[in-house]
């Protein structure tokens, strides 16, 4: 993200949405068009929300399927936000680089999206626009107990896939849907798996690469 935001010489003096896609999510042939008209109408349909997401939270999910928006935490599935988010991300570099936790997403809510008083929310519709790969994700090689074969996704096969929606599937009379949020607890330390100091050095330095600010000190 910082390369993204600004570092690229073609997207550091772009003010509007960018989506995030990881390496074991497929996109569907609607989603350009669905994160388009999501970021349009976010903040009519949405103020409180600060993103705008091409799938459910739950990665297994599909979508409700009815006819309405959905506002809930914000998944890790093509999630879209603009540089003004990204500005607060930034400047939660510190704790975010810190905190032992080996899942960015994990502490992203653990560390930066809690700054963000009730606007924590992202928009999304009832209808999946990207499939996460299998059910382990391209970063795990077996499910345990079952091998490789635990694996394997049958919904991605090209015949199921090419039942999915390949055009805009949101209505702009649709209202939203308000999902609860569930955070962690106060006091949640993280999972593990993040506490070298030289992983939050390398961080940090990440984040100060193009700002001009000094890295943290190797303590």
């Amino acid at each position: 993200m910082n390369t993204v935001w600004d570092g690229l010489a073609e997207t550091k003096d772009f003010d509007g949405h960018i989506m995030f896609i990881e390496e074991d999510h497929y996109l569907l042939p609607n989603a350009y068009r669905t994160i388009q008209y999501l970021t349009k109408i976010k903040g009519e349909k949405c103020p409180y929300c600060v993103a705008a997401n091409i799938a459910p939270l739950d990665v297994k999910s599909r979508g409700e399927q009815f006819n309405h928006m959905v506002a809930e935490k914000v998944g890790n599935v093509g999630y879209t936000f603009n540089r003004s988010v990204w500005q607060r991300i930034h400047d939660q570099a510190t704790p975010f680089c810190t905190f032992d936790e080996y899942n960015w997403d994990i502490t992203m809510w653990a560390t930066i999206y809690p700054t963000f008083g009730g606007a924590m929310f992202t928009l999304r519709g009832p209808r999946t626009s990207a499939i996460h790969f299998g059910k382990c994700g391209l970063h795990a090689g077996y499910q345990k107990g079952s091998g490789l074969a635990g694996c394997k996704d049958n919904e991605l096969h090209p015949q199921a896939v090419n039942d999915l929606d390949k055009v805009l599937n949101i209505h702009p009379d649709w209202h939203v849907i308000k999902y609860e949020i569930r955070g962690y607890n106060l006091g949640f330390k993280g999972w593990g798996g993040w506490g070298d100091k030289r992983d939050h050095q390398l961080c940090l330095q990440f984040s100060s690469m193009y700002h001009n600010k000094p890295p943290l000190e190797e303590a």
